[in-house]
């Protein structure tokens, strides 16, 4: 009886091998993938929440309604309409304090820009092409911060629930 040359087995031995291991990496893995994340989707996600409130207020007897945005329970910015004129108003806010405001003087049809620092120090007042009055930049701070606490004072008793505003 004769045996195989040895580089015959040799080859024989490594085709076989090959071919195991080509079956081996073709097959489904054994255990199935995972059914739930391995992070939470909260806990990657960093953005604010970012609410949007509506209401309507008449500080110092002039009507407007308004909508504030709310981002992570504290306001950010409130845009306000007011009733008898249609003019309107936007403000911006650091916490509880007036950064920007453009729009409409309170007492003519002015275009007024006022830009604050943090300490509130008055950085732009501008009222059309000449420099806001004290007195403009005054009303526009006093009617910020009454629109400013209705709208923080009315989000935080309704909540957050849109379908309540």
């Amino acid at each position: 009886m004769k045996h195989a040359h040895p580089s015959k087995r040799l080859h024989a031995a490594a085709l076989i091998s090959t071919l195991m291991l080509i079956a081996a990496c073709s097959k489904e893995p054994a255990v199935p993938p995972p059914t739930t994340p391995l992070v939470e989707q909260r806990a990657a996600d960093t953005t604010p929440a970012t609410n949007e409130f509506h209401g309507s207020f008449a500080p110092g007897g002039i009507a407007a309604t308004y909508r504030a945005i709310f981002s992570d329970g504290k306001i950010q910015s409130l845009e306000e309409t007011r009733t008898a004129t249609s003019q309107t108003g936007t403000y911006e806010f650091l916490g509880a304090r007036l950064m920007k405001y453009r729009g409409t003087a309170l007492g003519s049809n002015d275009i007024i820009e006022l830009q604050l620092d943090e300490q509130g120090k008055v950085l732009t007042a501008r009222a059309g092409d000449r420099e806001a009055s004290i007195e403009e930049i005054t009303a526009i701070r006093d009617r910020a911060q009454a629109l400013r606490s209705h709208a923080v004072a009315r989000y935080d008793v309704q909540g957050h629930d849109p379908t309540q505003h």
